[in-house]
């Protein structure tokens, strides 16, 4: 008969243990802390109750060290929560790292169990073949000594007695041969129900990691989601409070108007406030510009364009000359004066193109007939 060699495990089969294992995270909401310490705990004592301390300390070793780590976060976890959940995050990824080792710790108790149950049945296996031998040896022996009773006559007595001998020790050899294959048959079923067995619980314990990982990366998605939310309300937020704040402090320049667009607080000053005949700045306009000068100084942030506008008397190209003028000697007291940096203010001269009353009248030809500093708040 052939005879099963006793030993390890084939290498196959404890490595798509290990793989697996390293997978088999449990799903969340499916499985507790509690719940799969105790199953780990549970697969620990059936390996030691198979002989997993004698044929698969290391595995069993391997286990217990699982085990002993998922133990101590847990234990830990319970002082986070006793302290009244302090982080929610911080207690789901515990439970989940909880969870993984209880996982670990459960997996390789089974791969201990069957390393211990696997040894039984080899060394079974080959107790049974040595009594096989010893029957074997003997019926040899007794066809050997029937041959020299046969040759030497012996007598017919012993020779009755000698075939007796021999068809006796022939049926407890195939006694012995009938309990060797029942019981190697039985082995293998055993061994074939326990491998269904973990493949099955290997298995759930893979679909259910895949199921946490799902679940994790779509808390991921939604959390990023928030958070991005969050910080673009957190800028339009501060946004608002920063134009208020130049809305605020640009109304209380004297001689000034103030009003805000969706990108710019825009200053307007009217040219009769500003500027001599000659569209020169005079000292009363002087002193606006200072307040201009000391609010911009506040806000060294803001880019700002200085606009010259006209009304619509005299002819375009006067007025658009007339109007470019104006915003540069606008921008040039401001830089000189105001030490206000260069490289953030322009000036333009819009003429009449954009006015903000009648010309028909003098009183609206009069607004019509201004200077407008627009503070950008929004680059």
């Amino acid at each position: 008969m052939k005879r099963i060699q006793g030993g390890k495990l084939p290498f196959i089969f404890l490595f798509a243990v290990f793989w697996i294992s390293i997978q088999s995270l449990p799903a969340a909401g499916a499985v507790t802390p509690t719940m799969i310490i105790e199953e780990a705990k549970f697969a620990i004592e059936q390996a030691r109750k198979a002989g997993a301390e004698m044929k698969a300390l290391e595995d069993l070793a391997s286990a217990k060290s699982w085990l002993a780590r998922a133990e101590k976060e847990y234990a830990a976890g319970k002082t986070i929560i006793s302290r009244a959940r302090k982080m929610v995050a911080e207690d789901k990824g515990r439970e989940e790292e909880i969870i993984y080792l209880g996982t670990m710790a459960k997996l390789k108790g089974m791969t201990a169990e069957a390393k211990a149950r696997k040894q039984d049945v080899s060394e079974k296996v080959k107790t049974a073949g040595r009594d096989l031998a010893d029957y074997q040896s003997a019926v040899s022996l007794l066809q050997k000594r029937g041959a020299e009773a046969e040759k030497v006559k012996e007598g017919r007595a012993q020779a009755e007695k000698e075939r007796q001998e021999f068809e006796e020790a022939r049926r407890k050899a195939a006694e012995m041969e009938a309990i060797r294959e029942k019981e190697l048959q039985e082995a293998r079923l055993q061994e074939a129900k326990r491998a269904v067995e973990r493949e099955r619980e290997l298995g759930e314990a893979k679909l259910k990691a895949e199921q946490m990982a799902v679940a994790r990366a779509k808390e991921e998605r939604e959390t990023k989601a928030q958070e991005e939310k969050f910080r673009e309300l957190k800028k339009k937020t501060e946004a608002l409070e920063r134009k208020q704040s130049l809305l605020a402090d640009a109304s209380r320049i004297p001689q000034a108007t103030v009003r805000t667009t969706e990108k710019e607080v825009i200053i307007t000053i009217l040219a009769i406030n500003l500027f001599t005949p000659a569209n020169e700045v005079k000292p009363a306009g002087k002193s606006v510009l200072d307040g201009v000068g000391s609010f911009l100084q506040k806000y060294p942030q803001n880019t700002v364009v200085v606009r010259g506008h006209t009304d619509s008397q005299g002819s375009p190209a006067a007025n658009e000359a007339v109007s470019e003028k104006r915003g540069q000697k606008v921008r040039e007291y401001l830089v000189v004066d105001q030490n206000i940096d260069p490289n953030r203010i322009t000036a333009q001269g819009l003429g009449p193109t954009q006015p903000v009353a009648t010309n028909t009248t003098e009183a609206g030809r009069a607004l019509n007939r201004r200077v407008e500093i627009a503070v950008q708040t929004e680059e």
